[in-house]
């Protein structure tokens, strides 16, 4: 099992079994994208983690998801839509 470090507090923070619970998923969906976009490929799934010492549940992408994002997001950002 792996651990991260809390971005609120610095504690240690582990990451759940599974994406989601019953219904409820973590999930964004860039702002970028467009109406029809967003329907075929409705959102990114993020791990929730909570860290054992102030209790906060963060949800986070993974590294592969991440990348692709980043460079969606500086391709848009270069043609100057955001």
């Amino acid at each position: 099992m792996g651990t991260r470090k809390c971005p609120f507090c610095g504690g240690t923070m582990v990451p759940s079994k599974t994406d989601f619970l019953g219904h409820a998923q973590y999930f964004w969906v860039p702002p970028w994208k467009s109406r029809l976009t967003g329907f075929l490929k409705p959102g990114i799934k993020g791990r929730p983690w909570l860290c054992i010492d102030c209790g906060a549940v963060v949800a986070y992408v993974d590294e592969k998801k991440l990348s692709i994002l980043r460079e969606e997001y500086e391709q848009t950002r270069l043609e100057g839509s955001t």
